[in-house]
């Protein structure tokens, strides 16, 4: 009897073996780094420049178009500042200004962030896992010329703020989007991009970005499991991966996928475009005066970030895209808000509930679907009041949750920025009081 268990045990071993041999994923990617088993594809690549505002919007952010800039700014007067970091202790002298250090180099949006003086930061990250995610600083922005394919006042009213990356190298961002179309130079240091095209492989984007809220993947970028992922497991997919040193940039357009590592100290800046105000941008021969080179616009020259458009308009234009993007029922409807709002619908019992009142609100007949005749019907006949009066009753729920949370959370953040961070958690709810704020999410996107 002994015998025949012990006989029926292993041949039960060598099923279950052969079984979970076929169900392991044989794709030459699985369980090694996002993307690294390409296919690649080439990106179009320009030299020594960036083209003028009106070919830059017409031949690629209007298309939605990745392109490289290589050695865009290597003639830029403030390049050999970020060479040393005796340069910039130099500026920093005396100056107390706070800036946020990441405490992680491989990103986790559940990680300690920390606050000191930039002089302090400059002092320990080259011995410490250290990594300075923040707006430019002030007595910065004079060195930062903007990127001159938008230096034209139409083009120049699209941008929206300007983020410094600093670290000693050896970082590594989340698979992640971006609600914004964005330029990113380097300064110092090494870059590598892999970026996938949501548009053609929307199924990929709708699986690898699980985190609706965050607009990121909860994958192990180290080490993809392609079992989890199944539509990475797919003929036809191709990656992009483009490599950038010091004076290259890179336009990513909105909501492309990417995911970002750098080595070696490592310096970048990014430019982000409000796509809102990009698509409604008119970039031509008669809107687009060429800003001469003595002219250009610095940073500290602008007020930013700019205003947005006032708040229904906002609301019908963000509402349309949807539509005009194909999300049309209420399961893509809670997903796209969920992100624009930084919190996920989903995990509460009454901000879902009233979220189905504010879709019932804009499906007039009551069909699943919304339409853009059920959108401007809403708007033409006044009933957009109550919708949007709706939606305010979910901002402040998630307003009352995310300062919860927020207390709550241990982080060795003062009380003061505590509540400076909380007031910039989702951006639609600054955007629908008139005030635009900064995601934090964004803020931890590596691009």
């Amino acid at each position: 009897m002994c015998n025949h268990q012990q006989l029926f045990i292993t041949y039960l071993y060598v099923v279950l073996s052969f079984f979970v041999h076929l169900s392991a994923s044989r794709h030459p990617g699985h369980l090694k780094p996002f993307g690294s088993s390409g296919p690649f594809r080439q990106i179009d690549e320009l030299t020594d420049t960036f083209p003028d505002p009106i070919a830059f919007f017409d031949q690629y952010v209007s298309k939605l178009r990745p392109v490289i800039f290589r050695q865009a700014i290597k003639n830029d007067p403030h390049l050999s500042l970020w060479n040393k970091d005796e340069n910039l202790k130099e500026i920093f002298l005396n100056n107390n200004e706070i800036v946020h250090i990441e405490t992680s180099k491989k990103e986790s949006r559940q990680q300690d962030i920390l606050s000191m003086t930039m002089t302090e930061f400059l002092t320990r990250y080259q011995n410490e896992e250290l990594y300075l995610v923040e707006e430019v600083p002030n007595i910065l922005r004079p060195y930062f010329t903007l990127p001159t394919c938008l230096q034209c006042k139409p083009a120049l009213e699209t941008f929206q703020v300007a983020m410094l990356w600093f670290s000693s190298g050896n970082t590594s961002s989340v698979v992640h989007t971006d609600d914004y179309d964005n330029i990113n130079c380097v300064l110092q240091g090494d870059k590598q991009f892999i970026l996938v095209d949501p548009y053609i492989f929307k199924e990929v984007a709708s699986e690898i970005i699980d985190n609706y809220s965050g607009s990121y993947s909860s994958m192990d970028v180290d080490q993809v499991d392609y079992n989890k992922y199944r539509s990475l497991n797919n003929d036809t997919l191709y990656y992009y991966q483009v490599n950038l040193s010091k004076g290259d940039c890179l336009f990513i357009p909105y909501v492309w996928i990417h995911q970002v590592r750098s080595k070696n100290r490592n310096i970048a800046v990014n430019y982000w475009l409000d796509h809102e105000r990009v698509k409604r941008a008119i970039v031509d021969n008669n809107t687009c005066q060429l800003t001469s080179k003595s002219d250009f616009v610095r940073l500290d020259t602008l007020q930013w970030p700019n205003q947005e458009t006032p708040n229904i308009e906002y609301l019908r234009n963000f509402m349309l895209d949807l539509v005009d993007e194909e999300f049309r029922n209420f399961k893509e409807w809670t997903r796209e808000f969920s992100k624009n709002l930084n919190f996920d619908l989903r995990s509460d019992v009454e901000t879902i509930t009233l979220f189905a009142e504010f879709f019932n609100v804009i499906d007039v007949n009551e069909n699943g679907f919304v339409t853009t005749n059920e959108i401007d019907y809403i708007f033409d006949n006044d009933k957009i009041t109550e919708a949007y009066e709706i939606l305010q009753d979910i901002l402040d729920i998630v307003d009352r949750k995310l300062e919860k949370s927020q207390r709550t959370t241990n982080t060795s953040i003062g009380n003061s920025d505590e509540d400076d961070m909380f007031s910039d958690d989702h951006s639609i709810n600054g955007t629908l009081s008139g005030d635009e704020t900064e995601d934090e999410d964004n803020e931890h996107d590596e691009l």
